[in-house]
C-alpha cells in the first residue's frame, strides 16, 4: 500500500476503531484503517469512514450569512419607509416592519452560544 512518487515513500494516516490516530505509516498496523486523505479542516473528526464537518467552518458560514442578512434586512426596512412615504420599490419582500424588526432581532442573536448556532436547518426563518 506504500506509493513511490519521484523517489518519495508516501507515509498514510491511519485510525483504530477506538478513535486513535497513532501515526503516519509506510504500511498500516494491523487493525488500523488508512485514511484516504486529510482532512480539509484541523478540527474535523475522522468518523470510520470519512471526515465531520468541521465546526470552526460552519460558524464561518454561519457568521457570513448573518452579516449578508442583516444587510439584506436593512435593505427591507429601509424598502418598508418608500412604501410608508407612498413609493413602493421593485426589491419589496413580504412581511410587515414589526415582522422584519423581529427578524433582524433573531439574527442579530444566531452567533456563538445561542441556541442551536451553528446548525444551518435552525437559523431564523425570514418573514413571509
Amino acid at each position: 500500500m506504500t506509493e513511490v512518487i519521484e523517489n518519495r515513500i508516501v507515509l498514510m494516516l491511519c485510525v483504530f476503531p477506538d478513535g486513535r490516530m497513532d501515526g503516519w505509516y509506510e504500511v498500516p498496523p494491523e487493525g488500523s484503517i488508512p485514511v484516504d486523505m486529510a482532512n480539509e479542516y484541523y478540527d474535523q473528526i475522522w468518523l470510520f469512514p470519512g471526515w465531520s464537518p468541521s465546526p470552526s467552518n460552519l460558524r464561518r458560514i454561519e457568521d457570513d450569512w448573518r452579516e449578508s442578512e442583516l444587510i439584506a434586512i436593512s435593505a427591507q426596512l429601509d424598502a418598508l419607509e418608500e412604501v410608508e412615504a407612498g413609493d413602493a420599490p421593485p426589491d419589496l419582500l413580504a412581511g410587515t416592519r414589526s415582522q422584519w424588526l423581529r427578524y433582524r432581532g433573531l439574527v442579530r442573536n444566531w452567533a456563538e452560544g445561542k441556541g442551536d448556532y451553528p446548525e444551518i436547518t435552525k437559523r431564523p426563518k425570514r418573514p413571509c
